[in-house]
């Protein structure tokens, strides 16, 4: 088995907002030189899917959505609940479930 990354992209996309649809929302915020706060929606020992959400950041009063990169088990989280998050950090990782080889 491995251990897979998540870290904060250079971009990511606003939360969608189905009641109050805004043109910002289909725009990518660039997170290269911007700290937010994070919340987890799960917990370690969860299974994911590839591409859920599994957690959410705050960045200039916008709601962002980070994925996971592969499925399996989220294992570790590096960056609590309303900790700060910056470009590249790692916010948690990921047991792919796949044998090295």
């Amino acid at each position: 088995m491995s251990r897979i990354e998540i870290t904060v992209p250079k971009k990511a996309m606003p939360k969608k907002d189905p009641v109050h649809p805004c043109p910002c929302q289909d725009r990518p915020v660039n997170l290269t030189f911007k700290t937010g706060t994070l919340t987890w929606l799960k917990e370690v020992g969860e299974a994911v899917e590839e591409g859920e959400t599994v957690c959410e950041g705050e960045v200039e009063k916008k709601a962002l959505e980070f994925t996971t990169p592969c499925s399996g088990i989220l294992c570790e989280i590096c960056i609590e609940d309303e900790e700060e998050f910056a470009y590249q950090e790692i916010l948690g990782y990921i047991e792919d479930g796949k044998e090295q080889e």
